[in-house]
């Protein structure tokens, strides 16, 4: 009886594992809104490993798609390179306000992943 409680607890944690590489699939391509605070102008960016817009060069590192019970969102890990300042940080689609990225000229938000 034993064994078979073993048998069970593997294969319900396997199943488990499984489950959530599923639920968090990770994309290559990302889109970011850039908003020019001095011109006022948007921009649209979609990449997939490096970008280069005027000063900036921007890297995706990581792009996920999160779901845990009902909260649905999708985070980019982007590496955003500025003459000797680098910053490393995950922007969020529908959670806008936990994106710590701050630039006197430039506003950046996620769009798409």
């Amino acid at each position: 009886m034993q064994y078979l409680w073993k048998k069970l607890l593997i294969i319900l944690f396997l199943n488990s594992i499984f489950f959530h590489q599923i639920l968090a699939t990770e994309i290559n391509n990302t889109k970011l809104l850039i908003l020019d605070k001095s011109s006022s102008s948007k921009y649209e960016l979609e990449f997939s490993n490096t970008y280069q817009f005027r000063n900036l060069s921007f890297e995706l590192v990581s792009c996920k798609n999160i779901e845990f019970d009902k909260y649905l969102d999708k985070a980019a890990l982007i590496k955003i390179s500025q003459n000797d300042n680098i910053f490393i940080g995950w922007f969020f689609k529908y959670t806008d306000e936990l994106n710590m990225y701050s630039n006197k000229i430039y506003e950046i938000s996620l769009t798409d992943c």
